[in-house]
C-alpha cells in the first residue's frame, strides 16, 4: 500500500481510462446541446437593448429638436425640412457621415446599429427604420434584426401606419416589454389574433 500525502491508496482506486473518455463524452454531448441556446439568447437580448436604445435615442432627439429650434411639432423643424449631416449631427451622435439609401438617410450609432430616417409626410413626422447589428450582419431578418417606428409631430411613437412586417414586428416587441420572441411565429400569431374579430 502506498502513500500520498498521508493518505492511504490502494492500486485498485481511481477511474479508467473508459470511464474517464465516457464522461467527457457526455459533457460534450451536453455542451453541444447548449451553447448554441445559449449563444442565441445572449444575441437575442443584445438585439432587444440596441432596439430599445436606438427607440430612446430617436425619441431624445426628436424632443430636443422641438426644444432647441423652439416650434410645437417636429414637421417644423430643420431636419424635417432638409435631412443632411450638418441637421443630423446636432441631435444625434454618429460614427461617421450619412448617406442616402433605399431605407432612407442611413446613420451608423456607436453601439453598431445602423439607423435610416424620413421624413414622413402622413403623419407628419419621422419614419425609422433600424438594424441593431448593422446592415453587414446577419441575419437580416424583420422581428430578428430589422425594425421600423414612426414618430408623430410630438415625437411620439405611432402605430398607425404599422403596414410592414418591419413595423409590426417593432409594434409587438414595444407592447410585449421589448422582448424579442424566441419563436418567429408568435408574430404571426399576434397578428391573427389582432385581425380576427372578437367575440
Amino acid at each position: 500500500m502506498k502513500r500520498y500525502f498521508g493518505y492511504k491508496c490502494t492500486d485498485k482506486e481511481g477511474f479508467t481510462l473508459a470511464e474517464v473518455l465516457i464522461t467527457i463524452g457526455v459533457i460534450g454531448v451536453v455542451a453541444a446541446m447548449t451553447i448554441p441556446t445559449l449563444m442565441m439568447n445572449y444575441q437575442r437580448k443584445v438585439w432587444e437593448a440596441r432596439l430599445k436604445k436606438s427607440f430612446s435615442i430617436t425619441v431624445n432627439a426628436c424632443e430636443r429638436m422641438l426644444v432647441e429650434e423652439n416650434v410645437s411639432a417636429s414637421n417644423e423643424t430643420e431636419l424635417f425640412r432638409e435631412v443632411n449631416n450638418a441637421n443630423v449631427r446636432k441631435y444625434f451622435k454618429v460614427l461617421r457621415d450619412g448617406e442616402l439609401t433605399t431605407h432612407g438617410f442611413l446613420i451608423a450609432l456607436p453601439d453598431g446599429a445602423d439607423l435610416y430616417f424620413n421624413a414622413n409626410n402622413d403623419l407628419p413626422g419621422f419614419n425609422f427604420y433600424v438594424d441593431v447589428n448593422g446592415d453587414s450582419s446577419k441575419p437580416n431578418v424583420a422581428g430578428r434584426d430589422l425594425f421600423e417606428f414612426d414618430l408623430d409631430r410630438n415625437c411620439t411613437y405611432s402605430s398607425a401606419n404599422a403596414t410592414s412586417d418591419e413595423a409590426k414586428r417593432f409594434k409587438y416587441v414595444a407592447e410585449h416589454n421589448w422582448e424579442i420572441p424566441d419563436d418567429p411565429a408568435d408574430y404571426a400569431a399576434a397578428e391573427e389574433a389582432e385581425e380576427s374579430p372578437a367575440p
